[in-house]
């Protein structure tokens, strides 16, 4: 498994809606001569490897003018995006509602790794507490965190729901004994500030942001109650994955994008270029936090843990969230075009 750096995307689908107006410029070139592929995109660091394949040209040189599309609260959700072909690729977590959405015939497809947790270290996808609750001995371990107003992710039936039942039953903690409160991952850090919160699930780099500020510690990551979790996927569109010339061509940009971010932040070749161009196109400006947020996960070759998504799957209907049975979730797993981006890229 190789590492990177800016972990997740938190998009959880059949939760996020999309606008209908690029995010960033599309990809370069004489626009009327590429195909137009649409992706989804938040603005949030996480994009990284996304911004690096867009703003190096890779697409491009595929003959794809591919153009971000931003979240808005406003518009269709995620899931009726990719159904009805609006966007035709995003990324996010294996979410309760992507499950309802294969139980209703919605045939989209998973087709590489966006993020994955690594080892108990790994904090991409971790609980802070506040630092005057950690410095006062207040919260020593998750029993501590009865009675705590906890942030547990921006809504409910996400992979967040999964590490939070996690943490609390190593505390052998019930739901009803902490107050969760579903925020968005970058007002985790406020609130925990303004003492509203007093702990709050963050992704990097928030994780090494809240720390930095002094706000708050990381506590536990979900490396240490679920290590190699999928936290997130690329997904493609029913059409787009129909169209195997320019799905593989996508896989193939993407790719280069996800090792281009590898070889900057944990290889630091070639970095200052790199957070150049991110601190351009992204909401992180600090180019500090991008050189010293710690690394997530994500496969050079795609590959990602399908045995995960069946596991959250599975706490989903436990949970009473999918409605009919648990979705076959290998009839919707596409590795062919990572395969193929591979034998044109090489394996790394």
């Amino acid at each position: 498994m190789k590492y990177w750096r800016m972990g997740l995307l938190a998009i959880l689908l059949g939760a996020t809606g999309w606008a209908g107006a690029s995010w960033a410029q599309s990809g370069g070139g004489n626009a009327g001569t590429k195909q137009v592929v649409k992706v989804g995109v938040t603005g949030r660091p996480d994009q990284a490897g996304l911004v690096l394949a867009l703003q190096r040209g890779y697409w491009a040189k595929q003959g794809l003018d591919v153009q971000f599309i931003q979240s808005g609260a406003a518009a269709q959700d995620a899931t009726s995006a990719l159904a009805a072909n609006q966007i035709q690729v995003t990324a996010g977590s294996p979410s309760a509602g992507l499950f309802n959405a294969l139980n209703r015939g919605i045939d989209i497809r998973m087709v590489a790794d966006w993020s994955h947790i690594g080892t108990a270290e790994d904090s991409t996808f971790s609980i802070s507490v506040r630092s005057d609750l950690i410095d006062s001995g207040a919260v020593k371990s998750p029993a501590d965190l009865k009675g705590r107003t906890i942030g547990a992710g921006p809504v409910k039936g996400g992979i967040n729901d999964l590490f939070l039942s996690l943490v609390m039953a190593k505390g052998n903690l019930s739901p009803s004994e902490i107050n969760a409160e579903f925020i968005p991952f970058p007002d985790g850090i406020a609130a925990m500030a303004s003492k509203k919160l007093d702990a709050a699930m963050l992704i990097e780099p928030m994780v090494t942001e809240a720390a930095t500020l002094g706000i708050a510690k990381m506590f536990i990551t979900m490396g240490a109650v679920d290590p190699g979790a999928q936290v997130a996927i690329v997904f493609y569109s029913p059409d787009f994955a129909a169209d195997n010339d320019a799905a593989t061509k996508f896989m193939i940009g993407y790719l280069q994008g996800v090792r281009d971010y590898h070889d900057a932040f944990v290889e630091h070749k070639g970095q200052d270029d790199a957070i150049g161009i991110l601190t351009q196109n992204l909401s992180l400006k600090d180019p500090n936090v991008w050189k010293n947020s710690k690394p997530g996960n994500v496969d050079l070759n795609g590959k990602f843990n399908v045995a995960s998504i069946k596991k959250q799957a599975a706490f989903y209907k436990q949970e009473g969230l999918i409605d009919g049975p648990i979705p076959d979730v290998d009839k919707y797993v596409d590795t062919s075009f990572t395969d193929a981006a591979v034998k044109v890229l090489g394996a790394r």
